[in-house]
């Protein structure tokens, strides 16, 4: 029998909330369905990039932050 699995599935997959069956139903999905498994694979590295910070304060910013942080006390 061919479950259909929605991104909704592969984000609960992702953030490890299936429970062992559903878990279990997923990855025998991978090996039996190399779509399937790729449309994961793009998932992942997209969650993976958005979990990466890219920026940080300018210098001026933590300066201004602690400045004002030392006028408060």
């Amino acid at each position: 029998m061919d479950k259909i699995y929605t991104d909704f599935n592969l984000l609960r997959y992702y953030y490890c909330e299936t429970d062992l069956f559903d878990t279990l139903e997923i990855e025998h999905a991978f090996e039996e369905d190399i779509d399937f498994k790729f449309e994961y694979q793009i998932l992942k590295q997209s969650l993976d990039l958005l979990a990466v910070p890219k920026m940080s304060p300018s210098q001026n910013t933590i300066n201004n932050i602690l400045s004002y942080s030392k006028a408060k006390i």
